[in-house]
């Protein structure tokens, strides 16, 4: 995506943000995350305890895909302020999914001295499986 810094002005309700894919979801990337927020569920990086859960496999926490929309989202939404967050955990995402990040935005407004957009985003991974969609707020100052 691009260092430019968006122009409020420019953006329009229904625009599109371009699509992004991540790197493989890796083990090492899940023990990490673990590390990192205390979440030591043992189905984010113990396979057979995953896999005699009744999983495929070991699956990222939803805190950390949260944090991956995120991104995506802040990546794109230069110079802006992320406002309002809210995700919905629709599938697991496993151990080496790939997830696709798409986002529009749906609307367009000015409140509190702040430009306003509304973006709804959903990320699947590479087999088409929704994995969280939601919606946030981002803000520009005037």
């Amino acid at each position: 995506m691009s260092n430019k810094l968006l122009n409020f002005e420019e953006l329009t309700e229904g625009l599109e943000l371009p699509e992004v894919k991540s790197e493989p979801i890796t083990r090492r990337q899940l023990v990490d995350y673990a590390s990192a927020s205390g979440d030591y569920n043992l189905l984010h990086y113990d396979e057979l305890f995953a896999k005699n859960s009744g999983l495929k496999g070991c699956i990222a926490h939803g805190m950390l895909q949260m944090a991956m929309v995120g991104s995506y989202i802040l990546n794109w939404a230069k110079g802006g302020t992320l406002k309002n967050f809210k995700i919905r955990y629709s599938a697991p995402a496993d151990e080496n999914d790939i997830l696709i990040f798409n986002g529009k935005i749906i609307k367009k407004y000015q409140e509190n001295n702040e430009n306003i957009i509304e973006i709804t985003f959903i990320s699947e991974n590479q087999d088409k499986r929704v994995t969280n969609q939601g919606s946030t707020l981002i803000a520009f100052k005037k």
